[in-house]
């Protein structure tokens, strides 16, 4: 085999994968004993044993992932309690009017520390907080952000939220080495702040330490025009930083020391950026070239990069789901691949102009679908951009690491040196920004199911394979024809009615799509446990959620009332994706959040349908009758729940009763109403101010869901579940995640996210 390590690699990562749906460690452990007895024996014989190498390495995969997802979690028993914990600082993030770190005690694993205010410990700090231990949740909406696995992969099992009086700084315990890493990087930082504009200063924290500290404005401008990628430290900056040091060798004609010299500079530099995986990458693979170019000896490129993948895994099998992990091999891989085949075929071209489209080509091949899945977007500027930023960045790159350099000889030079830069990044700003103006720069996409993402990958496997050109047609064809039918199928072939109740934490958010494909919003607000004071309802969990179902637009948009946790992201929404109409019932009470979003909607074009009792909506034969409110009998008390639009979704036989925040003087007059329903969204997220056992008898539902999370409130009352629970099939968005209800119009099916049961 060429390139052994890429087939050994790939079957780890299958065993990963399979590792991750599926815990059987003795079936597994037998299976790979088994499998090394055979090869043993094979080899032996004298017979070739690469493929059978395959196997064994795919199991080790399975087995590592399972023990990593399944090992006990020592903070269970505590969550929920009030505890003090002691221990060691590992990593700081300050934001504004927080600060997030990660303590190490003696004898638990790490736990994330969120502090409102006070002052903030640093990394080596021996610390006390305490506060009330909680378990990150797993994703629990489909296509969701899993902040169970995200916390995980980094060895963090528990939270916890402080205020200054929670937390106790003791002591400090660092070894030479922390120490020296530590005052580095502070000392390249408070370099950079003291002599360069703060955002310019930030930008090179952020692309030459990887700490993420620019402005969200900015972040977003780069996104745009397709440049995110030299935000985040990776292979761009070692190949750089590699660059600069041996053509300085080579001036000096200390050449054939390069190995003795660029090797200690980095790592030293993958250290000081926090051993990232694409920084650890780029560092293993270049250690590779340069002892092979030292030492006379060919390496292989795939082999290496493979290798470097594979030692990765090896330590912590759950970087496989690290978003930088996956962007940075598959961009590399296809620059491989593809870099020299694109670069031929611009032979007219001057060679710089060919380098950086060839580069920047390859790279977007290998990786747009993981763009498309991850960021839900595709940028029509990026080739143009990247010609005309990518030299700045080199600079500001080389000038901002000789700084870091100088400040520990020569701080007066360093300073010099960042006058120096100042003007590369600030016309990288500008380019940036003129970029950004260009009519649909970037352009919001729907996420690619995943067949076909691996039918993309299985297409380009099979144009750089080296089978005959009569089957390579033949292969792409087939594949673009399954793509073709899955199309047809998901767009035309009608389906039944989903409904999802989003978990929005402490909030209102459903999704319908239409047996046609028209989808709608009921509400859409709340707050997440895990969120901070950046999160958006909007921004993070309906738009994904929107995009992983393929949305592109919204037929249309229910507002039950407009306090925050229901209509908090809707005016995301609104700003991001195209709607076609917004329906919300007669106002009694219009407060800044109404107005706000009368504001977005008029900008956007979007028509405000108010609705009143005896309305009628029809989407795709899904049929909207309004029961609430009744603009001649508006009710005073709490006039935002009180008056808020309730109504009754019907398709076939079933129905489904939605009831904003309404509560007892909303119930008693929609007694006389025709609430009989077979799913009822259960009234103020369970409050005893609401569901009354007249309302309750009269709707007679035989499921009821509570749209809930966790909060101070109370919510839901323990009366109302008993209660609930005597009646019907309850379920609850904090316990059992998104509740899915699918029909064909004359029976429903309950598919709770969390458990993954039909019910």
């Amino acid at each position: 085999m060429e390139a052994p390590f890429l087939y050994i690699t790939t079957f780890f990562s299958l065993g990963i994968l399979l590792g991750r749906f599926l815990f059987l460690p003795y079936v597994f452990l037998t299976l790979m004993a088994a499998s090394v007895v055979v090869l043993f024996f094979v080899y032996k014989k004298g017979k070739n044993v690469s493929l059978l190498l395959i196997l064994p390495f795919a199991l080790l995969g399975a087995i590592l992932t399972g023990f990593a997802l399944n090992a006990p979690n020592p903070y269970e028993r505590l969550d929920g309690k009030f505890i003090a914990i002691k221990g060691k600082v590992c990593d700081v993030k300050e934001e504004e009017g927080y600060a997030k770190y990660v303590v190490k005690p003696e004898n638990l694993p790490k736990i994330l520390i969120t502090q409102y205010g006070g002052e903030y410990p640093k990394k080596g700090d021996i610390v006390e907080v305490r506060g009330i231990v909680s378990l990150p949740k797993p994703s629990s909406n489909p296509g969701g952000f899993d902040y169970q696995l995200f916390l995980r992969k980094k060895g963090i099992y528990a939270v916890m939220r402080i205020h200054p009086y929670g937390t106790s700084i003791i002591g400090r315990r660092a070894n030479l080495f922390e120490e020296i890493l530590w005052r580095a990087q502070e000392r390249i930082k408070e370099n950079f702040l003291a002599s360069m504009p703060k955002k310019d200063a930030q930008f090179l924290i952020t692309s030459f330490l990887g700490e993420k500290v620019l402005d969200d404005q900015i972040l977003t401008q780069f996104r745009t025009v397709g440049i995110s990628y030299i935000t985040a430290v990776a292979g761009m900056q070692v190949a750089i930083i590699s660059g600069f040091v041996l053509y300085i060798l080579s001036l000096v004609h200390l050449t054939r020391y390069r190995a003795f010299i660029l090797l200690p500079v980095l790592i030293f530099y993958a250290f000081l950026t926090g051993l990232n995986p694409p920084v650890i990458r780029a560092v293993v693979m270049a250690s590779i070239a340069v002892i092979g170019a030292t030492y006379g000896k060919n390496k292989n490129s795939i082999n290496s990069l493979s290798f470097a993948a594979f030692l990765i895994l090896l330590f912590n099998p759950l970087m496989l789901w690290d978003v930088g992990f996956q962007l940075s091999f598959v961009a590399t891989l296809a620059i491989l691949y593809f870099y020299r085949p694109i670069d031929e075929r611009l032979f007219k071209l001057p060679s710089y102009l060919k380098g950086i489209i060839a580069l920047n080509l390859s790279a977007q091949i290998g990786t747009i679908p993981f763009v498309m899945y991850y960021f839900h977007y595709i940028s029509f500027v990026s080739f143009l951009s990247n010609i005309a930023i990518v030299p700045l960045v080199n600079i500001a790159i080389i000038l901002s690491f000789l700084s870091a350099f100088l400040g520990f000889v020569f701080p007066t030079a360093s300073v010099f040196v960042n006058y120096i830069n100042i003007p590369f990044i600030e016309l990288l700003f500008k380019v940036t920004s003129f970029f950004e103006k260009f009519p649909y720069a970037s352009v919001n996409v729907f996420i690619p199911p995943v067949i076909v993402i691996v039918l993309y990958y299985i297409v380009l496997g099979i144009l750089i394979s080296r089978i005959e050109l009569r089957k390579k047609k033949l292969a792409v064809a087939a594949s673009f024809m399954v793509i073709a039918l899955l199309f047809f199928w998901n767009y035309f072939v009608p389906k039944d009615l989903e409904v999802t109740f989003l978990d929005v934490g402490q909030g209102d958010a459903t999704f319908v799509r239409t047996p046609h494909g028209r989808a709608f919003l009921i509400d859409g607000g709340g707050n997440p446990v895990f969120s901070n004071s950046s999160f958006d309802i909007g921004e993070d969990i309906l738009l994904p959620f929107l995009y992983y179902k393929g949305v592109i637009k919204l037929d249309a948009v229910f507002i039950s009332h407009t306090d925050i946790d229901h209509i908090g992201g809707i005016i995301t929404v609104l700003e991001n994706m195209k709607v076609d109409r917004v329906f919300i019932g007669v106002q009694k009470v219009e407060d800044q959040n109404f107005k706000k979003m009368m504001e977005v909607a008029g900008k956007k074009r979007v028509s405000v349908i108010f609705l009143k009792k005896g309305d009628k909506v029809e989407v795709d034969g899904v049929k909207v009758y309004v029961l609430h409110p009744d603009p001649g009998n508006l009710i005073e008390e709490n006039p935002i729940n009180n008056n808020a639009l309730v109504f009754k979704m019907r398709y076939g036989n079933i129905s489904f009763l939605f009831t904003g925040d309404i509560e007892k003087p909303a119930e008693e007059v929609l007694k006389e109403s025709d609430l009989k329903t077979h799913v009822l969204k259960v009234a103020h997220h369970g409050s005893s101010t609401s569901s009354t056992p007249e309302f309750i008898e009269k709707a007679d539902p035989q499921v009821f869901v509570i749209q809930v999370g966790k909060n101070s409130y109370g919510l839901p009352s323990e009366r109302v579940v008993k209660y609930l629970k005597e009646r019907g099939k309850l379920y609850r968005t904090d316990e059992n995640g998104a509740v899915i209800v699918r029909t064909d119009g004359v029976k429903a099916r309950i598919y709770p996210f969390l458990k993954g049961v039909k019910e």
